[in-house]
């Protein structure tokens, strides 16, 4: 089972990079995402799924309930975005576009979650579901860490570090509140990270598309 994620998991990166070599310019200023960009989701992801059904996989101590606050800790990044917008620190790419990139990585972050948590099915640390494979909370943290990275990281490094540290927090506390094991925070942040920067080298493609369909006169 873990080899044919991993697989899966490179399948995905690697037809979206060869989609991405014909999308032209990248928002904001990359014209093509290099292969290396994909390095870190994809051997956060690998780690993952190569710990998937190992023993060393469990939580690092049995520990119950810590704190409930990886519920809101995971929306961190998207948080911090809103504020710096509203304090107006500019992103690197325009407000309609922004908007834009979230929707479509949280729909691709969405996907490939639910989709290994269905065909997977992992039971979690505390035996309540077998909802376990991929951590869900981690995705959605990483995606946010990896939005907020892009569209600030030419501000300043430490917003990129406030928004990467408050995704690990969110992974760490799913570990000790026995809600996930380790390959599933692992996999769910490489998942994150991916999916953003598949977003951001097809979107191009996609709004391209669009301009040329809006201009064709009607027949």
């Amino acid at each position: 089972m873990a080899q044919r994620i991993r697989f899966l998991f490179l399948f995905w990166l690697t037809a979206f990079r060869l989609f991405a070599q014909t999308a032209g310019d990248s928002i904001p200023t990359e014209r093509r995402y290099p292969l290396k960009a994909f390095i870190v989701p994809a051997a956060l992801a690998g780690v993952g799924t190569a710990l998937l059904g190992h023993p060393t996989r469990e939580p690092f101590t049995s520990t119950g309930h810590v704190s409930a606050a990886d519920d809101y800790l995971r929306f961190g990044p998207y948080g911090l975005r809103v504020a710096l917008q509203a304090a107006g620190v500019k992103p690197a790419i325009k407000l309609g576009d922004e908007i834009a990139v979230t929707v479509l990585s949280n729909v691709v972050m969405g996907g490939v979650t639910e989709g290994l948590k269905r065909t997977v099915q992992s039971t979690r640390p505390d035996g309540s579901n077998r909802r376990s494979f991929p951590s869900g909370h981690t995705a959605v943290a990483f995606t946010g860490a990896e939005l907020l990275h892009q569209a600030y990281k030419h501000k300043s490094p430490w917003i990129s570090i406030a928004g990467y540290a408050m995704a690990t927090a969110t992974g760490v506390l799913r570990v000790a509140n026995e809600k996930h094991h380790w390959a599933d925070v692992l996999t769910g942040a490489g998942i994150g990270i991916a999916s953003v920067k598949i977003t951001y080298a097809v979107y191009p493609v996609i709004k391209r598309k669009l301009k040329r369909h809006r201009k064709q006169p009607d027949k």
